[in-house]
């Protein structure tokens, strides 16, 4: 037999090589993979060969577990316990869900967190926790880099000055009962938090006031009821805040006293137009958007939700945010009036959006002259998107369209019009957004391709 003829058994274990390619990857790509899989994916890759036996051990835990004795014959608690006893860690995430009867393995939750497999925790989710016990957080609190907490229990913890988040950069607070006092704690001990989120928070005091150095990202949705619900959001000293988003849910009071770097606002509704205090003056809006005197030059990107305008309001926003480059509106109403009357008060005023995106277009009166409006005066507008409330519509129609709006008239002749379905269009501002700073435009929303 030659030497390069292959048997058939070495021929099968080249074929067996080539074809599973990814156990030949060194062990520390492995070991990230596994710790990405889900928990009992993540333990079953034992079984795919011997090159996969041992990795599940060595490589980062990630454990997921819904503890609720209604929905899993096996008692969850104990099995959290065995896992957590036989990985030697260090762990990745650690995320437990508690069910209507969390009361049961409530004493458990303290012990977990201090398995010595946990040392080294990166991310931690607990949600339904009745109680979250902070001398065990203090344990894994030096290695934290992600934090959810999501319907629990902070109004009987009273030590938040203790704690110490040093390489904490995302928190989720989502329905939880916590004081005013701890939550600025909290985020005191957070010296390199990036991005916050609050949803639906509620407890014992009138305002959420946000005093971070470090802070780039805030989210807040204030809740649909008036007990659950953020009241006042007070930004009274953030130097690196850059995006402030807003999900919507009952009026909130917004005010930002120190946001210098803050580009990104919005969704902005009538109930929830922000206060700027700059120096001694204040920008509000609403329904005195008109005696705005103040200027917020920092923001570029601002979204607008059911909103209703009027030439006043528009002249208005266009001289509280001089440096706009982007804008979105969604149209719930437009307040018809005489547009042309108010063409001498624009002046010298410098619009400098680049693009203009109007949502639920329909081509109405109003609709048009606002359209209108941007495109007569935008001097270097690039695009302006029309999000149509059908489905599709005629060549004829987008042609009557052009014709209302004078684009041959347009301020800036390079300016281009889009008219495109609101269903073919996909993503939007969410929750995601917030704590992925790779985002640069949470509002943008994009073809979607079959």
């Amino acid at each position: 037999m030659g030497m390069g003829v292959l048997t058939r058994a070495k021929k099968r274990r080249l074929e067996e090589r080539l074809a599973d390619r990814i156990s030949s990857l060194p062990d520390g790509v492995l070991g990230d993979i596994v710790s990405l899989l889900p928990t009992k994916d993540g333990a079953r890759t034992q079984v795919l060969s011997s090159r996969w036996r041992h990795l599940w051990r060595s490589a980062p835990l990630n454990l997921e577990a819904c503890v609720d004795p209604a929905v899993h014959d096996v008692p969850a608690g104990r099995e959290i316990s065995r896992i957590l006893s036989s990985h030697p860690g260090p762990a990745r995430r650690f995320s437990v869900s508690y069910g209507d009867h969390h009361s049961v393995f409530r004493a458990n939750l303290g012990g977990w967190l201090r398995s010595p497999a946990l040392d080294k925790l990166q991310e931690l989710q607990l949600d339904h926790v009745n109680w979250v016990p902070e001398s065990a957080v203090q344990g894994i609190s030096s290695t934290l880099r992600v934090a959810t907490f999501s319907r629990c229990n902070f109004l009987y913890a009273k030590n938040a000055s203790a704690l110490h988040l040093p390489l904490l950069k995302q928190l989720s607070l989502v329905n939880i009962l916590i004081s005013e006092s701890y939550l600025c704690a909290l985020l005191a001990a957070c010296p390199a938090l990036q991005s916050l989120l609050l949803r639906c928070n509620f407890g014992n005091f009138p305002r959420t006031q946000i005093v971070s150095r470090s802070l780039i990202s805030i989210g807040v949705h204030s809740g649909w009821t008036n007990f659950n619900k953020v009241h006042q959001l007070v930004i009274e000293d953030a130097p690196c805040l850059e995006r402030l988003l807003l999900f919507g849910g009952n009026k909130i009071d917004v005010l930002v006293i120190s946001a210098p770097r803050l580009h990104i606002l919005g969704k902005l509704r009538n109930y929830n137009f922000p206060r700027f205090h700059s120096g001694t003056s204040t920008v509000q809006g609403s329904n005195i958007i008109a005696s705005m005197t103040a200027v917020v030059s920092s923001v570029k990107v601002l979204a607008l939700s059911n909103v209703k305008l009027c030439p006043n309001m528009v002249l208005n926003l266009m001289k509280c945010f001089p440096h706009l480059e982007k804008l979105y509106i969604q149209i719930k109403r437009l307040e018809v009036e005489n547009w042309f009357r108010y063409q001498e008060n624009i002046g010298a005023l410098d619009i400098r959006l680049r693009k203009i995106v109007l949502a639920n277009y329909q081509g109405y009166k109003s609709q048009v002259k606002l359209a209108k409006f941007f495109i007569s005066n935008a001097r270097v507008l690039e695009l302006m998107r029309f999000e149509l409330v059908f489905a599709s519509v005629s060549y004829k129609w987008i042609e009557r369209q052009h014709s209302l709006l004078e684009v041959e008239k347009r301020a800036s002749m390079g300016a281009q019009l889009d008219f495109v379905s609101g269903n073919i269009l996909i993503g939007s501002c969410s929750r995601d957004a917030v704590h992925d700073l790779s985002i640069t435009d949470p509002f943008q929303r994009i073809h979607q391709y079959v």
